[in-house]
Parts: C-alpha cells; structure tokens; sequence
C-alpha cells in the first residue's frame, strides 16, 4: 500500500490523506460519545484498528486479528453496565465492509472463503454493542447489515472477476504477439539462411566449372557466407528474446532505416532503391511498418530462392493518389522453382498484409518477376517516433 502511495500523485495524496484523516477524527468523536472510558477507548481502538489495516498487505492473520478484535469487544460491551447508547462504530463497520472486499479480491479463493465470513460475523454483530433498543429495532438494524455484508461480497467477486478477466485478456494478447513473432521466424531467420545456401552454390559452382577461385574472391564468398551466419545467428536470439517475454520497447525506425536495412543484409545482385520524397523519413505506423519490412525482406529472400539470371533488384515506394502507400519489389531474373519450397513464403506475406489493411500482388511483369502492396499510409502518433 506505502508503494501504490508513493505512486500517486499530490493530489491523491492529499485526498487520500484528508480522508484518513477524516474518518480517524470520528473514530474518535465515536469513543467521546461513549458514557465510560472502556466503551470509548474500545471504539476508538477497534475502529483505528479496522482503518489502519486498510493500509497494510492482506495477510491471513492480520485480517482475523482485526475481525477477532472487533468480535472481542463486541463480546465484552454485552458484559459491561455502561453501553454505548448511539453508536456501534460505523467507521469501524465500513472498514471491515472495505477490508471484505480486499480480501476477497486478493487472497486466494480458500482464505477468503474463511475470512469474508469472519469479517461478516463481526459487522453483522455490531449492534449488539448498543444498550437494549428493542427486538424489532434490534432485528432491522440486523436485517440492513447482513443485506448489506451479502452486497459487499457480491461486489468484491464482481471485482476479482474483473481482475481475472483483464489478467487474462492481457495474457492472450501476450501469447497473441508471441505467435506473431514465431511466425517471423520465417521471415527473418530464413532470409539469412538462404543468403548462405546461395553462397554455398555460388563457391560450388565455381569449382564444379573447374575455375578455382582465387584466394582473395574465396575468401570473399566465405566472409559473406559467415556474415549471414552471424545474422541468422542475432535474430535468432532475438526472436528467442521475445518469445521468452524479455523483449524491450523496439526503437522507432523510419521507411528508409527499413529498407535500407533489408538492401544492407541482401547478399545477391545489386539492389537499388527509389523512395518518393519525404517517405524515406516518415515513420509509420507499426502495423503498416512491420508490413512493409516483410513486404521487401520476403521479396529479397525469394530472388535468392525462386530466381535465376537476376543481375538488378529494384525497390521503390510512392505516395498513391488515394493516400496509400506502395511498395514495389521488382527483379529482370526468370522463375526458378525450388522443389524444397513449401510455398507458404507470400501466402504468409500476403496474410501480413491484408491484416494491416492492405493487399498484395505478385507474379511476372515484363522483363521480370514483380511483388507489389498498397499499405495504409498511416503515420505513427508523434510521441512514438520520441
């Protein structure tokens, strides 16, 4: 409680404060209504009691310690000649009501079902602390608590209900984004993968045609075949980071830190990129971001994969008339089937897209083979880009 205090702002702490303060200056006023000084110092110690443990953690034994205590006077008020005539100690009942929801909500389901009766017992005897008012007074007043005591329960399983609902809720949208991540691991983790299968051809080849490589262009194709090693190698843990519930805020990045990227890691023919003006510094959305980097990323990997004779890559993005933003990946290769190929490399893709509320088309263009989307151009809010 002293933590969820010191979290607060001044002036919850000041309303907080005047509360408590409030409500301790009638405690007291409660004790000085009392016609003998034991009446009076029990109501005032009972009811300090009830509101101070408001503010302390919910354990077991302190919440029967103050439902015994307040049971305890109760008890001994019957024994003693002088009664209190006007007040049972309300303060004290609405704590205990308050401390009945507080146990409910954040003790285990079994300590509740011991306590909140316990806590019930002693409100609901309250009003025997009172001189002799008659039965059928005695017997509404009664009636009035034990209605209110069931409320009080109903209201504090309604709240833990909540809780559990918004746990829960925040779980699944927890294991939602993990799934997401596992499904690029396609995307990321592949895309380096074939980097280095396309390497590997590339060394093979050049031996199998009987041209040895010299020292120097050898030693070329193996550091591009260890660098995509090492990429494969910081996705792969960073995936692992994420899917482990570690992962920190991801950076803002803008269009062109994107595909700049995507061009930086491509270790095939030379890919050049054509970015409307402005765009390559606009940072979007995280969805249309996200969509747009597997967008080029997948293109890139498939000539890799899918294509041959492919001497130019081109990526470009525009500002459609209609406000939409279009990303076009396009190759001059011929399609080259892999047998070992599931296939499911632009269904995904395709799936990615639509969910951020854009489409996706891919097939041969003339004098190539092309991958295209139209994303929402829409701009991430200006806090996130900090």
């Amino acid at each position: 409680m002293l933590a969820m205090f010191e979290r607060m702002s001044w002036g919850q702490r000041i309303s907080v404060g005047a509360t408590l303060t409030g409500a301790a200056v009638l405690v007291v006023l409660e004790g000085l209504t009392a016609p003998a000084p034991p009446t009076a110092v029990g109501l005032v110690v009972c009811g300090l009691v009830a509101l101070a443990s408001l503010f302390v953690p919910s354990s077991p034994s302190v919440v029967a310690g103050v439902a015994l205590l307040s049971i305890g006077f109760t008890i001994t008020c019957r024994l003693l000649p002088d009664r209190p005539e006007n007040t049972f100690g309300v303060v004290e009942l609405v704590a205990l009501a308050l401390l009945a929801v507080r146990v409910i909500i954040q003790l285990r389901p079994l300590q509740s079902l011991l306590l909140v009766p316990l806590i019930g017992v002693a409100g609901v005897a309250l009003p025997f602390r009172l001189t002799d008012q008659g039965s059928y007074i005695l017997g509404l007043m009664e009636a009035v608590l034990v209605l209110g005591m069931g409320l009080i329960v109903l209201v504090g399983m309604y709240l833990r209900l909540q809780d559990r609902q918004k746990v829960n809720a925040y779980e699944l949208a927890k294991q939602s984004q993990r799934l997401a991540y596992a499904r690029d691991l396609h995307d990321f983790v592949a895309h380096h993968v074939t980097a280095i299968v396309a390497q590997a051809k590339a060394v093979r080849f050049t031996t199998a045609a009987g041209m040895q490589p010299s020292p120097d262009a050898l030693d070329e194709m193996l550091a591009g075949i260890e660098k995509a090693g090492s990429q494969a190698l910081v996705s792969m843990r960073g995936m692992i980071t994420v899917l482990r519930g570690d992962e920190k805020t991801p950076m803002r990045r803008t269009l062109g830190e994107v595909v700049s990227e995507a061009v930086d890691h491509f270790v095939g023919p030379p890919a050049v990129t054509h970015l409307d003006d402005g765009l390559a510094e606009t940072y979007l959305a995280p969805h249309t971001l996200d969509a747009a980097q597997h967008v080029v990323q997948e293109s890139l990997t498939n000539v890799l994969r899918h294509a041959a004779d492919v001497t130019h890559v081109e990526i470009s993005a525009r500002r459609r008339p209609d406000e939409q933003l279009e990303i076009v990946v396009r190759n001059n290769g011929r399609s080259q089937p892999d047998p070992s190929s599931s296939g499911f490399g632009l269904v995904g893709l395709g799936e990615r897209v639509e969910a951020a509320g854009g489409r996706l088309t891919a097939g041969p263009v003339r004098g190539g083979w092309q991958v295209a989307a139209v994303l929402p151009l829409t701009l991430a809010l200006p806090s996130s880009t900090a």
